[in-house]
């Protein structure tokens, strides 16, 4: 597969999309130009996280890439795209080792440490943050635009910021260097979820090319 790495990223969760209901909003979000779909949902039953994947293969077909969140093994079982990798999960290094090339492989980071980590372990992107307050960490202050920027500057690797992230702060993420975005409520939770995917996309349009 490509080695190509998606630039806007829809993240399930349950809390604000159910599950039955995800492939209908993934669907909705990479018609409007998402380019890859997460399925993080690491406490359920290995067989409910296939089943979840296989449903939004269908929905999403080749239009996006699905990456599956810590399991490795649903990854491969469903020919998804990819995998996202926590810090406390397998290492990339361990997941190049089973899967080859045929994963893209994600790494979730909080500090310039981890994102260094993830560079040397052979992770092809990481995902960093969180950048401004969220509601999925209640009561952990934001880490903010100078993070970012440090992480960008620590690791070759294309930085996805996460975190409270609205269509109005895409452009001021993508000038700190970030090379796209990655979205849970603000589309999961809209009123319509496909216009609100439509309005990250024109605003990282609008946001010009990757910086540095």
């Amino acid at each position: 597969m490509s080695r190509t790495v998606p630039r806007l990223h829809l993240i399930s969760d349950r809390r604000h999309c159910p599950l039955d209901r995800f492939p209908e909003v993934a669907r909705a979000a990479v018609l409007a130009g998402f380019d890859a779909v997460h399925l993080r949902e690491k406490d359920l039953p290995a067989a409910e996280v296939i089943e979840a994947a296989r449903a939004l293969n269908r929905a999403i077909g080749d239009e996006a890439g699905l990456l599956i969140n810590d399991r490795v093994d649903v990854a491969l079982i469903v020919g998804a795209a990819g995998v996202q990798l926590g810090e406390t999960s397998l290492s990339p290094r361990d997941v190049r080792a089973l899967a080859g090339q045929s994963l893209l492989i994600g790494r979730s980071v909080h500090d310039v440490e981890g994102a260094e980590r993830a560079a040397v372990e052979g992770a092809d992107f990481v995902i960093a943050g969180h950048v401004y307050a969220t509601g999925s960490k209640p009561g952990q202050p934001p880490r903010g635009l100078d993070f970012l920027a440090a992480i960008v500057a620590a690791t070759p690797l294309p930085v996805i910021a996460v975190g409270g992230i609205t269509p109005d702060r895409v452009p001021e993420v993508i000038a700190a260097g970030a090379h796209g975005v990655a979205v849970i409520s603000g589309v999961l939770a809209a009123d319509d979820p496909g216009e609100a995917a439509a309005a990250y996309h024109r605003a990282l349009v609008a946001g010009g090319s990757v910086q540095g």
